[in-house]
């Protein structure tokens, strides 16, 4: 099964690479000017169909409709890679993700390739650039997918969400969709500290030994929660207002029953 998987994976990525690139240069030889929604659209079939090869069972609770709306920004809590595969599936959009994917042989390249902005955390400098990058994408429409968390977590706690990403949304007036996602069973397990790890890929944890594991399982069920949407509009550009979404954003991935008391009150204002 595991080595069934592999080459199912391998011959979707052989045909997805070689079509996107042709893609890119058709989008710049008609000079086209959403290239980014085209790509987003590619990225999303490229990862339904990697999600069904990995027999990923996704249970959505509550309405993806929100993210019909173009410059949309989808926030979540972050487990492991497989989080980009579970979200990517369900919504058309670019990433965010740490600089040091870029460096990934193979995997680099493709994400780049799909329209992936890289922040590198290190270097604060670069924040701005970022902010410029976000914003450029959601001005053309392009939704993107965001974890605040700013590294996955063996799923104990969720860390605070990091303010600087947030400017992009805050700038642009963009809708947060806040969503929540639990891995349920692995294998018709259910999710524990002696096999979380079979899908949680956090700290140091490499990719490859860890995703050839991944092509291993049978089946792995995950539970996708859309919260109620925020709309950045409610919000002051400015570092309050950037802490304030980002408590509130908090707040709602974690599910609290008092939600976004800042921005409910602003909506009824």
């Amino acid at each position: 099964m595991r080595w069934t998987k592999f080459a199912a994976v391998i011959c979707l990525w052989a045909f997805f690479f070689p079509f996107v690139v042709f893609v890119h240069l058709w989008i710049s030889l008609l000079k086209l000017p959403n290239r980014w929604p085209i790509i987003s659209r590619l990225t999303y079939t490229f990862t339904f169909l990697l999600r069904t090869i990995l027999n990923i069972d996704v249970q959505i609770d509550g309405t993806a409709e929100p993210i019909a709306a173009p410059g949309t920004v989808i926030i979540s809590n972050h487990l492991s890679y497989v989080d980009g595969l579970v979200l990517g599936s369900i919504f058309p959009a670019v990433f965010v993700s740490k600089r040091e994917v870029k460096k990934w042989p193979i995997i680099g390249l493709w994400v780049a390739l799909c329209g992936t902005i890289f922040i590198d955390r290190q270097r604060k400098n670069q924040i701005r650039s970022l902010i410029v990058e976000m914003s450029k994408k959601l001005n053309q429409g392009v939704s993107i997918i965001l974890f605040p968390e700013g590294r996955a977590t063996n799923g104990d706690r969720m860390l605070p969400f990091q303010t600087a990403p947030l400017a992009a949304p805050l700038r642009n007036h963009s809708i947060i969709v806040p969503v929540t996602l639990r891995y349920m069973h692995l294998d018709d397990r259910p999710i524990s500290k002696e096999n979380r790890d079979l899908i949680y890929c956090y700290d140091e944890m490499d990719f490859v030994p860890h995703f050839w594991k991944l092509l291993s399982l049978r089946r792995i069920e995950v539970v996708v929660t859309i919260r109620r949407k925020i709309d950045c509009a409610h919000y002051e550009d400015t570092s309050a207002g950037r802490k304030q979404l980002a408590l509130d954003c908090y707040h709602r991935v974690l599910g609290d029953s008092v939600e976004c008391a800042h921005n409910e009150a602003a909506g009824d204002s």
